[in-house]
């Protein structure tokens, strides 16, 4: 039973980190791809006196904005599934038999056991930050990256560019 218990606190971390790492990726991809599709806006800032730095740096808080909301909405949406995880989580249930057929008066003196563990998804503040730091993270640095793309165009072969 214990390590039945263990398999699935082994199976659920690494389930966890190929998620962060799944929606990492894709959070950069999609902010990314946001910031790629805008091009033409912020070539015509650029045209209109921005600097590259303020090009950049506006990318990178709209992606920051877009990251803390996500990370925010994605902590309160994880809590609620690992409450209800707990609530509605499997019972694994073990029995154990021990003992001799006979003691010295004739009777049989048998021992069992029961034990029940109740599957559940941990929940602590140290996750839920980590969470937060990452969902941070990610939408700063594709920010950065997509900003210093489109800052580096320049404003006329940026405004030809069709996407």
């Amino acid at each position: 039973l214990v390590s039945a218990a263990n398999l699935s606190h082994n199976l659920g971390l690494v389930l966890e980190i190929v998620a962060a790492l799944a929606a990492f990726l894709l959070a950069a991809l999609l902010t990314l791809s946001s910031v790629g599709k805008r091009v033409r806006e912020l070539a015509t800032l650029k045209a209109i006196g921005w600097t590259q730095r303020l090009v950049v740096e506006r990318a990178v808080r709209e992606a920051a904005a877009q990251g803390v909301l996500g990370a925010v909405l994605g902590a309160v949406v994880g809590g609620l599934v690992a409450v209800l995880a707990g609530a509605f989580g499997p019972t694994l249930t073990a029995d154990s038999t021990n003992g001799s057929a006979s003691n010295l008066l004739g009777a049989a003196a048998v021992r069992t056991a029961h034990e029940t563990l109740k599957l559940k998804a941990p929940l602590s503040v140290a996750v839920v930050l980590l969470g937060l730091v990452l969902a941070l993270a990610g939408g700063l640095l594709a920010g950065a990256a997509g900003g210093l793309r489109a800052a580096r165009l320049r404003p006329a072969e940026a405004m030809r560019r069709v996407e």
